[in-house]
Formats: structure tokens, C-alpha cells, sequence
């Protein structure tokens, strides 16, 4: 019990140097968790947000692949939905 809390407590704080490089996942506040990206060129929901300012740039970024701009639609239970125009 003594050696399993000192490495669970170091597990867990690496965890917070986690970076993810997988394309449907973001991570703006530098969380464990990150944000959620699913969408295609019509539109894209960022989940896992404060707030649409915070998600903007990860859409536009999505948007921009398909050579369009992010125009927000709705925030709602932490989760931002953009339209790509």
C-alpha cells in the first residue's frame, strides 16, 4: 500500500504532460482530458469547453482544412457547434 499511492499520485501527475496528437482530440486548457473534435466540412462540435471563445480556435482550425472559416451556432452543456462557412 505504501509504494502504490507514492506511484498512483505520479501516474496521475504525468498524466497532466500528456499531449495529444490524434486528429479528433484538442487541448486548450492543458487537461488530462483535452477537447473532443467531430465534424466534416459542413460544421464542427468542440466538446469539453468553457465556452465558445476558448473553442473558436480549434475550429477555425478544423474549418480551415476545407478552406472555410468557423461562424458559431451554439454553446450549450459545455460543447461549442460552429457552421464552416
Amino acid at each position: 500500500m505504501h509504494l502504490k499511492l507514492p506511484l498512483m499520485l505520479t501516474l496521475v501527475a504525468l498524466a497532466g504532460c500528456q499531449s495529444y496528437t490524434e486528429p479528433n482530440k484538442a487541448n486548450v486548457y492543458g487537461s488530462p482530458v483535452g477537447q473532443r473534435v467531430v465534424g466534416n466540412k459542413e460544421g464542427v462540435m468542440i466538446s469539453n469547453v468553457w465556452n465558445e471563445l476558448d473553442a473558436f480556435p480549434i475550429a477555425e482550425k478544423h474549418c480551415q482544412k476545407y478552406g472555410r472559416s468557423a461562424k458559431h451556432q451554439a454553446t450549450q452543456a459545455y460543447r461549442a457547434s460552429f457552421s464552416c462557412v
